[in-house]
């Protein structure tokens, strides 16, 4: 559904010769015995410099001060909005600051479904460990966390690049661009899956407003039989209302059904011509 912004370099104090060890390692755990526990392992890892925070207005701030070089943090228990649950995850993700935006990310949780994982993913964080943690493991996810990965920056997602098997070189195409590209499949046919994916993505938080959006945009593509720069327009549209809808989530429904009825006008006239 579209390239990358931009594709940067990932963790860039990994560049400077530094590990994960070598510069402050952040823990956000709410319990007690659990925070003694994950301070205990790092320490025993070789971390040099370990902060605690308390909640996590403290953590954000900490981390503006001190640049930590690893955040382990976790899905704090009765807070079931997600939103809420990864603020802190969205405010490093969304930071100016490229030495605060690219720092790995561990996230601890006892909320284990399928798209609990998926959303803690979808905010950027670079691990996902489910509780009860085995020593062992937790530090196998973060040596793996800490692994140098690229940036990537789109409309709705900043975060390490989700991909696991390495790039060829630094181009930024996508898997959709590139099966185009090798013949796998046409540009209409990837768009379309592309947007079965998206219906997905939206339908998880059961909000009605971007469920319209999804049921917008699989009504133009379902009605073009042909996919270049025009449609590829609307489908930015299409996920640039979605990007004003989450903006927007705490405000009247007013405000954001005029996001999408604006949309549904414009999708409505392009059809009309076709």
């Amino acid at each position: 559904m579209g390239a990358a912004a931009a594709i940067e370099s990932f963790a860039h104090w990994s560049s400077c010769g530094d590990t994960w060890r070598d510069r402050p390692v952040l823990v956000l755990e709410h319990a007690a015995l659990m925070r003694r526990l994950l301070t205990s392992t790092l320490k025993t890892a070789g971390a040099r410099t370990i902060i605690t925070a308390g909640s996590e207005a403290e953590a954000k701030s900490i981390i503006e001060s001190d640049m930590p070089g690893m955040v382990v943090t976790d899905w704090r228990a009765g807070q079931h909005d997600h939103r809420e649950a990864l603020s802190l995850v969205k405010s490093v993700r969304n930071s100016n600051n490229l030495a605060i935006r690219d720092v790995p990310i561990v996230l601890t949780s006892q909320y284990t479904t399928r798209t609990d994982i998926e959303r803690a993913r979808d905010f950027g964080v670079s691990e996902f460990l489910k509780k009860p943690l085995s020593t062992g493991h937790f530090l196998q996810r973060v040596e793996h966390a800490a692994i140098p990965r690229l940036f990537v920056k789109q409309t709705r997602y900043g975060g390490p690049d989700r991909r696991r098997k390495p790039r060829e070189g630094r181009d930024p195409a996508f898997k959709r661009n590139k099966d185009v590209e090798n013949g796998l499949v046409d540009s209409l046919t990837a768009a379309r899956n592309a947007c079965l994916a998206l219906a997905y993505e939206v339908a998880r938080d059961g909000c009605l407003q971007a469920r319209r959006v999804s049921v917008s945009l699989n009504r133009y593509l379902g009605a073009v039989r042909d996919f270049g720069p025009k449609e590829n327009e609307i489908v930015e549209m299409h996920r640039a209302a979605l990007v004003q809808l989450e903006r927007a989530r705490d405000a009247n429904d007013a405000v954001r059904i005029s996001v999408v009825q604006g949309l549904e006008d414009v999708v409505k006239m392009r059809l009309s011509r076709l």
